[in-house]
């Protein structure tokens, strides 16, 4: 068994805890969750003998603890990629891992086809677009985070991610699985009424692809992204792997 532990408490930390005491990760055992809250640190669950620690915090406690994490040979999936947009923090995490045999594994979130975007990225031309489908604006709409964002954009990964860092974590994370930040964009486009979600669009020499998510907003659909850690273990874990 591959021992798991969890930093974070919150709503996605509360997630994978469920999923993993559910048995939907069966290669798995958690044996411990961190938080301030809790009086237990990440550097805790190390010492427990974590194997793979999934940060369903902040960025600010990724950067805080993640080199240091890599550094005891403990792999992470990280929740809060968007820490990964500081390039020279991201270098550091790169040499951090190379350096002690540990990985970082990121999650697809509410995108998906990175597999496919790693694959796309080997060929010349590589070019991959997040693609934000946004709510039609409505008085309720205004109470949404995504409502600061503007309806039509488009621009780099990294200067879309500067638009609202709190919620754009995928962004990163997508841009990473396309081969890097030169290689893919971001876009926002008002999605059909009552919809919304994300697209990544993927285009190469040869050929070109989309995989859309899509859903009403606040639907139970996309509270469960988090639970991509969860897949990402099993596929880390399972003894058939793809």
């Amino acid at each position: 068994m591959t021992k798991v532990g969890i930093i974070g408490t919150g709503r996605l930390g509360t997630l994978i805890r469920e999923a993993l005491e559910a048995g939907k990760a069966p290669e798995c055992e958690l044996i411990g969750i961190s938080s301030r809250t809790l009086g237990i640190t990440p550097m805790d669950l190390v010492a427990k003998g974590a194997q793979i620690i999934v940060e369903a915090a902040k960025p600010e406690v990724l950067k805080e603890y993640l080199l240091d994490i890599l550094a005891a040979g403990v792999s992470v999936i990280p929740l809060s990629t968007g820490a990964l947009a500081d390039e020279a923090f991201l270098e550091q995490v790169r040499q951090t891992a190379r350096n002690h045999g540990s990985k970082v594994y990121l999650p697809h979130g509410a995108e998906g086809g990175f597999d496919l975007a790693a694959t796309f990225s080997l060929v010349d031309g590589m070019k991959g677009t997040v693609v934000q489908y946004l709510p039609k604006r409505t008085p309720e709409m205004a109470r949404n985070p995504m409502a600061a964002l503007p309806e039509q954009f488009h621009g780099t990964a990294l200067e879309g991610f500067a638009l609202s860092p709190g919620h754009l974590n995928v962004v990163i994370a997508a841009a990473l699985a396309c081969g890097g930040f030169e290689n893919a964009c971001y876009e926002t486009r008002i999605a059909e009424p009552g919809k919304g979600g994300f697209a990544l669009e993927l285009e190469n020499d040869w050929s070109k692809a989309t995989l859309q998510l899509s859903g009403k907003p606040g639907s139970p659909f996309f509270g469960s992204i988090a639970l991509s850690a969860v897949a990402l273990l099993n596929r880390i874990t399972s003894p058939i792997s793809f």
